[in-house]
């Protein structure tokens, strides 16, 4: 069996070769909670069929996003204040399966527990993922599709957003239960993370859905921003200095 490292792309989660009968289409906001009890910035996700738009507070007064499209397998870094974006390619993974309970890896096992539970109207099921550092609780919904990931921790381009100095929970897009999630179809609207001791250490929860027609204007870079992609190329794929917000690597 493949090894966790190879459904990645870079610390950005993979995208399933096909999404539910009946893809949901609104907003969806969630809570990450570290394990001093801090909040990071809300996320917003803006969903629509084969596309993922993520949203967040990137320090004081700014903002930064993703928008990952299936369709031509490319995720698009917005960076706001700068009126900039970057196009990078993503690559499906061929061992990501849309059927059944997610795969056990030797990194992560991963098995449904019996409860059930409506979480803001949504059916939900449990699962548990363990390795041995940690056990993780994730409570998913098949009525919003598949999650295609929060492109966060590991060093990509949204990594710094949910670590460092900004006191999140780094690495939290690529922690075990989410990786071994990838390509299903579940969402995750509620997940709790303990370490060996049985401490608490992250927590993710769904604090609003909002089904909504949206704009296919929203799933792409405005007009007039200054397309960065073929000189970050040139560069080695890197962001200067001073160009990403705070919080971003690369943000001061």
């Amino acid at each position: 069996m493949k090894k966790l490292s190879a459904l990645l792309i870079g610390s950005v989660l993979l995208f399933p070769h096909s999404l539910a009968a009946e893809a949901f289409e609104g907003k969806v906001t969630m809570k990450i909670t570290d394990s001093s009890g801090k909040a990071v910035p809300p996320l917003t996700f803006n969903l629509k069929e084969g596309f993922s738009r993520i949203d967040m507070e990137a320090g004081p007064g700014m903002t930064a996003g993703m928008i990952m499209d299936l369709n031509k397998k490319e995720m698009t870094i917005l960076i706001p204040q700068q009126k900039m974006y970057m196009v990078q390619p993503l690559t499906l993974a061929a061992a990501a399966s849309t059927a059944g309970v997610p795969d056990t890896t030797a990194e992560v096992s991963f098995e449904k527990a019996p409860d059930t539970e409506k979480i803001l109207g949504y059916d939900c099921v449990k699962f548990i993922a363990k390795t041995k550092d940690s056990t993780t609780e994730i409570w998913t919904t098949d009525q919003l599709g598949t999650f295609l990931g929060m492109g966060m921790g590991g060093g990509g381009p949204m990594g710094g957003m949910m670590g460092g100095r900004r006191g999140g929970p780094a690495g939290a897009g690529s922690q075990p239960w989410a990786q071994a999630l990838a390509g299903k179809n579940f969402f995750p609207l509620r997940v709790v993370t303990h370490n060996a001791s049985g401490k608490e250490t992250t927590r993710m929860e769904v604090t609003a859905i909002e089904k909504q027609s949206l704009p296919a204007s929203l799933f792409a870079p405005p007009a007039g921003w200054q397309n960065l992609s073929d000189m970050m190329k040139n560069m080695g794929g890197g962001m200067p200095a001073g160009m990403m917000p705070p919080g971003m690597p690369g943000g001061n």
